[in-house]
């Protein structure tokens, strides 16, 4: 297929700016056609347009707090001989009956949800195709590169939060938080690539995307080492097997249910402290360039739950709350009115968010044993 023609497909249908399309010499696969990778990020992707917050950042509980006094009290309040006073007053804010907290049960708090991105520019993909039958109508972002229906409420929702949203065009704490996750071995993610035939242009590959067990191998400034060896984890549920192909240099793969774990607050340790979720992203698909050097960078994008979304914040409880000041039940208002996947029947609430996560990987060296064996030999 001719370049232009590469470059128009991938435009179209999944959103590829024809500048990453028109690849060149890329290089020749291993000969037997399989190639590892270990993540190196895997993060929300941050889009920080100028006017995506005309009105500052998502206000904090504290800030909320003070919005529902009076004038004349907030401006007392806020004397300095009366900040004793205000800071009990804000953080009981945080509280419900029977002890509940604002970010383990937002659901039970009646607040209006958070401000949210204005600006129509965001990363992601078009994850619905600009088909809304399934879910909920929503107004689609524009790529930085100028393509239409991106599909990313999460970003909507959550682009204005101050540990999200970042300054300077770097990411907030919950990008550094990830990454180092992925450092410590809670998230370890990798991806194994059989049948490839090209780096260019591959009708058919088999594209298994997994957890590992293994922590990442960094040198003495936690930078990845390339070419480590990893081991695809047991549990079938968070090894996922997807089709693919490679148009003009980039891997992409068809909508498929993808299931990764997380686990929070573990560390380096292998015991049961830490609190594990998952990804879970429907309608999921990967969209990753190679690059010169044989790593890969791009996109994830699929449907999440609204609650795993908020996960951090919902598992630090009370703390999200008191310390980092997040207005969990404004946070989760939000979700909720913007998700856009998952109708539920019954109510007409969509149940699920579009998102996209950036995502990076090096050579790794990827061992996988299909799960039926491995679990026979457990």
């Amino acid at each position: 297929m001719q370049s232009h023609k590469i470059a128009a497909l991938c435009a179209v249908a999944f959103l590829i700016p024809c500048a990453q399309a028109e690849t060149t010499a890329l290089p020749a696969p291993p000969a037997n056609g399989e190639m590892g990778f270990v993540f190196t990020h895997f993060a929300p992707a941050i889009y920080q347009g100028a006017a995506d917050c005309p009105d500052g950042p998502v206000a904090t509980l504290r800030e909320n707090y003070l919005q529902t006094q009076a004038p004349a009290e907030r401006l007392r309040l806020l004397e300095k001989p009366n900040e004793k006073e205000l800071t009990s007053r804000w953080t009981g804010y945080a509280f419900g009956p029977q002890g509940t907290n604002i970010c383990t049960h937002p659901a039970m708090f009646d607040r209006p949800p958070q401000r949210t991105v204005r600006g129509k520019v965001a990363q992601g993909l078009d994850l619905d195709e600009g088909a809304d039958a399934q879910g909920c109508g929503h107004e689609p972002f524009t790529s930085p590169a100028g393509q239409s229906g991106v599909d990313n409420q999460m970003w909507r929702a959550m682009g204005c939060v101050r540990t999200w949203r970042g300054v300077d065009g770097t990411g907030g704490d919950i990008v550094k938080g990830l990454t180092q996750f992925l450092i410590s071995g809670e998230h370890t993610q990798v991806l194994l690539l059989t049948g490839v035939d090209s780096l260019s242009d591959d009708p058919d590959v088999t594209v298994i995307y997994a957890n590992s067990e293994d922590r990442a191998v960094v040198d003495s400034k936690q930078t990845f080492m390339p070419d480590a060896s990893y081991t695809i984890v047991a549990n079938a549920q968070h090894r996922n097997v997807l089709k693919g192909r490679i148009v003009g240099g980039v891997l992409m793969t068809d909508p498929a249910h993808i299931r990764l774990r997380q686990t929070w607050g573990q560390g380096s340790e292998r015991d049961i402290r830490g609190k594990r979720t998952e990804y879970d992203m429907a309608g999921a698909r990967l969209r990753l360039t190679f690059q010169p050097d044989g790593s890969l960078k791009g996109l994830v994008g699929g449907y999440q739950p609204i609650w795993n979304v908020m996960a951090s914040a919902s598992i630090g409880g009370e703390g999200a709350a008191t310390t980092a000041g997040y207005d969990c039940a404004a946070m989760y208002a939000a979700l909720k009115k913007l998700a856009d996947g998952d109708r539920d029947p019954a109510t007409g609430q969509c149940r699920r968010i579009s998102s996209a996560m950036e995502a990076s990987a090096i050579p790794a060296f990827v061992n996988d044993t299909p799960p039926a064996t491995k679990v026979a030999q457990q």
